[in-house]
């Protein structure tokens, strides 16, 4: 895209370098998602930035123009996000819902120059909040997990043993469909998602995966074909239902995680943890760290080791045994 071009464009709308250089921050990030990004993202990332777009309601920075913003005024709002805080996922986040716009602004000439260089993010030490990293289960709950498991037919309850075996996102859990399923060839494709907006009550099936390197084929293990087999008939469309038919919601599914971690005395970690749980039981069973992250759908091995795969213990057994061999 020529940016030339696209500043004529504008004023021809009527636009002018001065009337955007002069619209106050939020304002111009609207204009900015609303031009550059509402056609090039999946609605779930929109709606993770818009998100992120509201969250700067409160800050001085949100109303300052842009022809006036420099790197003192973004720092600025970075450390009073450390402040009151937040973790530095979520400063990260909101730090590049400010610069990445201003970046663009800059090469429209919109306004001088670029004042997101330079910026820096607090040290995690520093922080007041920890970014906290998601705990897999343990062995000995996951063993208690199956054993009410194998013992069930309800949906929402085998929908946690097909995490733990498959690894699936809970949205593409709630997005399969038995034309995605084979279960003579023990494989099924990941082709969909459920996206949740934030602060929403409603969630909606996007027919694309979250990225590229979601979309894969993953094989079945028996127990997760035990699963299927016990779910087949109830509906001809979707794999998991509700009790009244139809796709089954991401509440159901939280409701059954909270009660089935109630029975076996386990702490509730959320549905993202059994994607946790089974990188982390591949990873001890040996799988090649390659294929591992190719069955989570990352496109960075990276992903997959430094915050999927956790030790178990404190990981001096298998470093004495590695030494050993």
């Amino acid at each position: 895209m020529n940016l030339d071009n696209v500043v004529a464009e504008s004023m021809d709308y009527g636009g002018t370098v001065e009337m955007y250089a002069s619209m106050p921050l939020k304002q111009y990030i609207q204009v900015w998602l609303d031009t550059f990004k509402s056609s090039s993202l999946k609605p779930a990332s929109f709606e993770r930035l818009k998100s992120s777009l509201n969250a700067l309601d409160g800050y001085f920075i949100s109303q300052m123009k842009i022809k006036d913003i420099t790197a003192f005024h973004i720092q600025r709002y970075v450390n009073e996000l450390a402040d009151h805080g937040y973790a530095r996922t979520t400063i990260k986040k909101q730090t590049e819902i400010v610069t990445a716009p201003l970046k663009q602004a800059a090469a429209m000439h919109f306004i001088q120059a670029d004042p997101s260089a330079g910026i820096s993010l607090p040290k995690e030490s520093k922080l007041k909040k920890k970014s906290k990293q998601v705990e897999p289960y343990t062995e000995e709950e996951q063993k208690k997990m199956w054993e009410i498991i194998e013992n069930s037919d309800v949906p929402a309850t085998l929908c946690i043993g097909f995490m733990l075996e498959t690894g699936l996102r809970v949205g593409e859990l709630m997005a399969l469909r038995w034309k995605c399923v084979d279960i003579d060839k023990k494989r099924l494709t990941v082709n969909a998602t459920i996206i949740h907006p934030a602060g929403q009550n409603k969630s909606s099936l996007q027919t694309e995966t979250k990225s590229r390197s979601s979309m894969r084929i993953i094989p079945l293990t028996q127990r997760a074909i035990e699963i299927l087999e016990k779910l087949k008939g109830r509906d001809d469309e979707w794999v998991f239902t509700n009790k009244t038919g139809g796709r089954i919601s991401y509440n159901a599914i939280v409701k059954h995680i909270q009660s089935l971690c109630k029975k076996i005395h386990a702490e509730y970690r959320g549905a993202h943890a059994f994607r946790h749980t089974f990188a982390t039981n591949c990873y001890y069973k040996g799988m090649d760290v390659k294929i591992l992250s190719k069955l989570l759908g990352h496109s960075d091995i990276r992903v997959t080791m430094n915050i999927y795969v956790s030790l178990r213990g404190d990981g001096f057994e298998e470093m004495y045994a590695a030494l050993a061999g």
